[in-house]
């Protein structure tokens, strides 16, 4: 193994992931290396590749299960979706992610013609009972954990696709503007499902603002509405000015 390798999975073990440009500089090499490099460690099973970077085999699946998660905030999670279902419209193309939060969305649409696109078994059963709404089930790798479907399947059909409205939750959003996961599974999909949304709807209840977790998903400036239930501090509420992002709250 080389030198340089040996460095990478040091930072890693130590860390739990790295970033390309950091390593970069570190190592003085260029980002193309670094980035081979990262390739042939995640070959080799030794860590897990992303977007950016790489993390370590035990950060690959770091999140908590639907099910665990459902309870968290739930009435601030229903007023919330209850807010963005407001904007939805009859022949409307939705994205629907896999977090809690999207699941209350489900519920609370009406039944009105218009066209889901999920990755989430419990969205789809949400929506089973609504005969109008027509559901697009992304296929893939079922994660019982999750109750959602990952993996290259997922990710094609979704590339493949317009959706007009993309529905979202996260683990945090920081000061910053930075919006973060706690997985690369759950990333990745809601990465794909943005790329495919022409409008982007960011839902997240108050235990999430301020917050950082491993894996960043985007900034604040690629969405379109923020939708809360209550208002941003200080720092952030003036990224969101900056930025002129629309902030709802219930």
């Amino acid at each position: 193994m080389k030198e340089r390798e040996r460095f990478i999975l040091e930072q890693i073990n130590k860390l739990g992931k790295v970033d390309v440009n950091i390593l970069a500089l570190d190592l003085a090499v260029s980002l193309e290396t670094i980035r081979r490099d990262l390739t042939k460690l995640d070959r080799k099973g030794l860590l897990h590749r992303t977007h950016g970077g790489a993390v370590g085999l035990k950060a690959k699946d770091v999140g908590h299960s639907f099910q665990a998660r459902q309870k968290n905030n739930s009435d601030a999670k229903r007023l919330i979706a209850e807010s963005a279902v407001e904007y939805m419209f009859e022949g409307a193309v939705i994205g629907l992610d896999a977090s809690t939060t999207s699941w209350f969305f489900a519920q609370a649409m009406p039944d009105i013609p218009c066209t889901v696109v999920t990755n989430a078994m419990h969205n789809i059963n949400a929506l089973s009972g609504k005969s109008n709404i027509k559901t697009i089930a992304t296929g893939g790798v079922y994660s019982a954990k999750y109750d959602a479907f990952y993996g290259p399947l997922s990710e094609q059909l979704l590339q493949r696709l317009h959706i007009d409205i993309g529905i979202f939750s996260c683990i945090g959003v920081d000061e910053g503007g930075s919006v973060w996961e706690s997985n690369e599974l759950n990333a990745s999909i809601k990465r794909k499902i943005m790329a495919a949304s022409e409008q982007k709807f960011l839902l997240v209840d108050n235990s999430k603002l301020g917050r950082k977790s491993l894996m960043k998903i985007c900034d604040l400036s690629q969405i379109d509405i923020l939708f809360c239930d209550q208002l941003p501090n200080d720092e952030l509420k003036r990224y969101c000015d900056q930025q002129n992002l629309l902030v709802i709250t219930t």
